[in-house]
């Protein structure tokens, strides 16, 4: 039951919008093609299986990339999982199949997680095949632990062994499957959607929590990260994106995506605007593709001044409809994947300095961070003295519920810190 005994079925976005639909998509797979046409000897409606799911990822790929890999993830799951273990078509899962499936999503076999995240696909001699290492499943190992078996040349292979998805994780799934099912449904292809019902009874999706802390720099590590970035690029002018990279990232509590070059965006020099009574802000696209406006706080100006001057005096052609960060060779923006290697680069000159200077507690935790820690640490530093709704709005939170649970209610050290001294 547990052997991985399947191909990967749909490509990334950027593949699987520009693809013919129906069944011709399969021609570029020939793997893929092989294993649906196999199946469907014994149960030829797996074709309608795929071609309904593949109608389902193509309306929502429309609204992002973001959203089409969720939902591709959970629903490739569901048609892999359906076809070769319960040996059934998604229609005709009763609900107990559908709770056996859900139970399995939540503790996979060994033989159905990958060691890493790799891509489904591999172009060989022309034609795309299956990744022989890619599985509906990926473990993963901390950042620190995987810099620690490396410098140690151990092996950095996480344990795939009772790999369980998360109580967020599988909040996604039961989303995306219900959302799956809802289409199917109104496609005149399933019944009803018998998902909203389970989700109910669900052991895995657990409300609450004991600990809601937030992933941020501490006071020290950000000193260190925007001192070192700065200190690179007083020393070595090509260090100025870095610096700025950064400032920006923490200042305006900006998501990586948000700072990136996507299909439907494109960030320029000309989405930092001011308005009529002189305040300065700067216009990006969202989560949900929508449009905001951040405010700028004066202190970053010089670092935007320092970047620009920089922009200006290396590109002949720097004008409003610039990148906002480009690349050293080549034009246009950059990908989130780049902007990451800038920030993780910035993380790991302040890693080697606090050790070199005694703060090892500090940096080994520091080994931990990522770009998203950037967004949090501005937050968390700027909670206390502005206005919960601007802060909300900047953050781009739909509810100031979201800014509140997240960011105010979520210091668990400061909770034990004013907790310790109560009387009884």
């Amino acid at each position: 039951m547990s052997q991985f005994k399947a191909t990967p079925l749909f490509d990334a976005h950027k593949s699987f919008v520009r693809l013919p639909m129906g069944v011709a998509m399969l021609n570029e797979y020939p793997d893929s093609k092989l294993f649906i046409e196999t199946l469907c000897k014994t149960n030829p409606d797996i074709m309608q299986d795929f071609t309904q799911s593949q109608a389902f990822l193509k309306s929502y790929s429309r609204k992002s990339e973001a959203t089409y890999r969720s939902y591709r993830n959970e629903v490739e799951r569901l048609l892999l999982w359906s076809w070769t273990i319960s040996d059934k078509t998604i229609i005709q899962l009763k609900r107990p199949e559908l709770e056996t499936f859900f139970d399995f999503v939540h503790n996979p076999p060994a033989s159905w997680v990958a060691d890493s995240v790799q891509d489904r696909f591999k172009q060989i001699g022309g034609e795309w095949l299956q990744n022989e290492n890619w599985r509906p499943f990926a473990a993963k190992i901390s950042k620190q632990d995987r810099k620690k078996a490396l410098a140690g040349g151990l092996d950095v292979n996480p344990d795939k062994s009772g790999h369980k998805l998360s109580g967020e994780a599988m909040k996604i799934c039961f989303s995306a499957i219900s959302c799956f099912y809802d289409y199917l449904a109104d496609e005149g292809y399933a019944f009803g959607n018998p998902i909203p019902a389970i989700r109910k009874q669900s052991p895995y999706l657990i409300k609450g929590a004991t600990q809601k802390s937030i992933k941020r720099l501490s006071d020290l590590q950000w000193d260190y990260v925007l001192g070192c970035a700065e200190s690179a690029a007083n020393t070595d002018s090509s260090y100025e994106r870095m610096l700025f990279v950064v400032s920006l990232l923490k200042s305006l509590y900006m998501r990586i995506s948000e700072l990136s070059d996507r299909s439907n965006w494109q960030p320029v020099w000309q989405h930092f605007w001011e308005d009529s009574d002189g305040n300065h802000w700067l216009k990006v696209l969202g989560k949900g593709n929508k449009l905001r406006d951040i405010s700028v706080p004066s202190a970053l100006f010089p670092y935007i001044k320092r970047y620009k001057n920089y922009r200006s005096e290396t590109s002949s052609n720097f004008n409003t409809n610039a990148a906002l960060v480009s690349k050293n060779r080549g034009s246009g923006g950059m990908t989130s994947r780049q902007l990451r290697r800038i920030v993780q680069e910035a993380f790991d000159m302040a890693f080697d300095k606090m050790l070199a200077e005694g703060f090892a507690d500090e940096a080994r935790a520091l080994r931990e961070a990522t770009t998203h820690w950037l967004r949090h640490t501005g937050a968390s530093q700027d909670i206390a003295t502005r206005p919960l709704k601007h802060m909300a709005d900047d953050l781009g939170h739909a509810s100031m519920g979201t800014t509140d649970q997240v960011y105010i209610q979520s210091d668990m050290k400061e909770r034990a810190r004013s907790g310790k001294d109560r009387d009884v």
